[in-house]
């Protein structure tokens, strides 16, 4: 959306919302801009959510960083060290990250069925 639209929609000015999502980006509130990629359209035809148990530190930081397919993990509370949001083009693709995980703990693997909520945008509190 065009600042100038923006502004018609908040009742200010073109050069009044610049400045504050300026202000925004520099005060890193706003952190960037992407492009919503459908990953089906890329083939990746599985979304799967893996748990990795690891015995101490983060082994795995720099493979899942690495690892395109990987596409979030999140250092976590509990039992498992990390959480992740995987995409894979089969089953057998699937599986060939998942053993490459092993290598760093244990794994426990849910493929996702159906996403309710993806990319909600946040509030302001």
């Amino acid at each position: 959306m065009s600042h100038a639209e923006i502004g018609r929609q908040v009742h200010l000015s073109q050069p009044a919302v610049s400045e504050r999502i300026k202000r925004l980006e520099s005060s890193n509130v706003i952190r960037g801009y992407r492009a919503d990629i459908n990953p089906k359209a890329l083939g990746y035809q599985i979304t799967a959510m893996i748990r990795l148990s690891t015995r101490q530190g983060r082994p795995y930081a720099q493979f899942v960083a690495d690892c395109p397919e990987i596409i979030d993990c999140y250092t976590v509370t509990g039992e498992d060290g990390a959480v992740m949001r995987v995409l894979a083009t089969d089953v057998e693709h699937l599986q060939r990250i998942i053993n490459e995980l092993n290598a760093f703990g244990s794994t426990s693997t849910a493929i996702v069925l159906t996403t309710h909520v993806l990319g909600k945008t946040i509030s302001i509190v």
